[in-house]
């Protein structure tokens, strides 16, 4: 400003400014274009899918914490699973026929899930059934291994069955991102256009956090630090563009302002 920059060519992102520099706000700038009618159904249809996506992660998150896995999950899962024997099988209680229903060792109806409940308990199937089951070389080795083992197997189905729930909230999550992120940059579109048509910004390094991919989109020139012995590396990359040729850093260690600055220059032929 001092060296007769104009306002025009001169944005500023943060937070508080001096009377001076307050009409470089960005907020205070005219915008380069108007959004039309379709970019705004365009934000209100990601807002209304975003909604959607919260509302499916929350609900599959409450059913995971609640959700206890059930006998008859675990059958559902041992059908189509690629185990070394046959353990949907070996679990598998007979039809009743001719009216007759079969009865357990505790004289109460043997119900889909009564031999898969004996197997984790560690009993044996019960001489109702074990006419059946030996006929079978593969039933046998099921209904022959030891209770580490069984233990064992139990924990791995129910893992599997977690997994999928857990599988199932990731992909949400990952959806719910990518939806947030289109929005963000749906609703910002206009900035970027308003920065690109800047020579130079000054921001805080804050701001250069938050505007990150705008910043980007600017994608400056010369990266002008101040007070760069006071700012993590890490900030100093966040306003690193992929065409910077120039990054000068600017340190005094007797004197700290209040507020750190960075400054992005674009090139005087970019922008006339």
């Amino acid at each position: 400003m001092d060296i007769g920059i104009p306002e025009s060519s001169m944005i500023r992102l943060g937070g508080k400014s001096t009377p001076r520099t307050e009409p470089l706000q960005l907020h205070k700038q005219p915008r380069s274009s108007k959004r039309s009618r379709s970019d705004w159904g365009h934000i209100d249809e990601l807002r209304i899918q975003l909604q959607t996506l919260y509302s499916d992660l929350n609900n599959s998150f409450v059913q995971f914490k609640s959700s206890a896995i059930r006998p008859e999950d675990i059958l559902e899962l041992l059908e189509f699973a690629d185990e070394d024997i046959d353990f949907f099988g070996a679990f598998q209680v007979p039809a009743s026929e001719d009216g007759f229903q079969i009865v357990g060792s505790d004289n109460k109806i043997a119900g889909p899930d009564y031999l898969l409940e004996r197997w984790a308990s560690c009993q044996d199937a019960g001489p109702a059934f074990m006419p059946r089951i030996s006929q079978s070389e593969d039933w046998m080795s099921v209904w022959s291994l030891p209770s580490d083992a069984r233990k064992e197997r139990m924990t791995r189905w129910k893992d599997e069955l977690l997994r999928e729930s857990i599988d199932k909230i990731c992909g949400l999550a990952m959806e719910y991102n990518r939806c947030h992120q289109r929005l963000i940059q749906a609703v910002r579109s206009d900035t970027v256009g308003t920065l690109r048509s800047s020579r130079i910004i000054g921001c805080t390094t804050t701001a250069a956090a938050k505007y990150r991919e705008e910043i980007q989109t600017f994608n400056p020139d010369v990266l002008l630090v101040e007070e760069a012995g006071e700012i993590l590396e890490s900030h100093v990359l966040t306003s690193l563009g992929p065409e910077t040729s120039q990054m000068v850093l600017i340190g005094d260690h007797k004197y700290v302002p209040p507020i750190i600055f960075v400054v992005l220059i674009g090139f005087i032929n970019r922008h006339g």
